[in-house]
């Protein structure tokens, strides 16, 4: 029997993204799938989106109320999957023809995989491409996630085993959750992870998502999360941040001077990082030329 799949979708204040989103769910070539929207009660129209949509497919389900954060809004799709298979989309990326089949095609077959992800391409607000995502296979190291994540979010389904072995994502981290979430899946099922090899999904860059204030909130919690998992974290997560909000000419978060902002940030992520990691990323920010904005700190 075709199995079900089940693609969950958080969503809060997407309108004008939301509808693509679900189309391309929803035009999928595969015969059995539902879709489970998580509104965080959006306050644009949204729901007259869902509602329209609805009545036109009732393959969509759909529930709007205050959540804590997005990973909450996941946990509660997550609650009411049926599928036996599950996909993870964003209220602003795309699924690419054919690829819930091609996912399905590599859980069911022979290897029996637990998880299996792809190619993701990031798109503008207006859909047109930017860049490939530097996707890696999960022959991968594991250690290699030290250096950032190599798994486009919305390309990867795994099983409902996979859920019920790893339980709901982390609601205590509000930006790296999936990261987390990978994390845990390699350590579990390392060697029955599959990859897809085509472009299974857009993952949409746009304004509201790449604001500096969410740039700084991944870099503290990818510490975190490494620290958790792999007991180090390296200090390049940090630099990278800082050297992203010098080139962007934005104010530091929270109204702080770029100085104030630099050492409680260092303060923050001394929780995740050996001492000597910490002092290496002080010395790169004081004698590295092209921090020059930064030697004060």
């Amino acid at each position: 029997m075709t199995p079900l799949v089940s693609i969950v979708m958080p969503s809060f204040n997407q309108a004008q993204f939301i509808e693509q989103a679900i189309v391309s769910v929803l035009e999928q070539d595969y015969p059995r799938l539902e879709l489970i929207v998580a509104d965080g009660g959006s306050t644009d129209n949204t729901i007259e989106i869902l509602r329209r949509l609805r009545a036109k497919d009732s393959r969509l389900h759909w529930l709007s109320e205050p959540d804590t954060g997005p990973a909450n809004a996941i946990n509660k799709a997550l609650s009411r999957v049926r599928g036996t298979h599950i996909g993870w989309l964003n209220s602003d990326d795309l699924y690419t023809a054919g690829a819930v089949r091609r996912a399905v095609d590599a859980l069911t077959g022979p290897e029996k995989y637990a998880l299996a992800y792809g190619h993701g391409i990031h798109v503008d607000a207006l859909g047109n491409e930017l860049e490939l995502y530097p996707t890696l296979p999960p022959e991968t190291p594991y250690n290699q996630f030290a250096d950032g994540c190599f798994i486009c979010q919305p390309t990867l389904f795994f099983t409902r085993a996979v859920y019920h072995m790893l339980g709901p994502l982390d609601e205590s981290i509000q930006t790296a959750f999936d990261f987390e979430y990978w994390l845990r899946a390699f350590k579990v099922f390392s060697g029955r992870i599959g990859f897809v090899d085509d472009i299974q999904a857009c993952s949409r860059l746009h304004d509201s998502c790449i604001t500096m204030n969410m740039r700084y909130w991944v870099a503290l919690e990818g510490l975190q999360v490494l620290h958790k998992h792999m007991g180090a974290a390296p200090g390049h997560w940090l630099l990278t941040y800082f050297s992203e909000l010098l080139k962007s000419g934005a104010s530091p978060p929270g109204g702080e001077t770029l100085q104030e902002h630099v050492e409680k940030t260092l303060q923050r992520a001394s929780l995740y990082l050996e001492a000597a990691e910490l002092n290496k990323v002080r010395r790169f920010l004081i004698e590295d030329s092209q921090y020059a904005p930064l030697k004060t700190a």
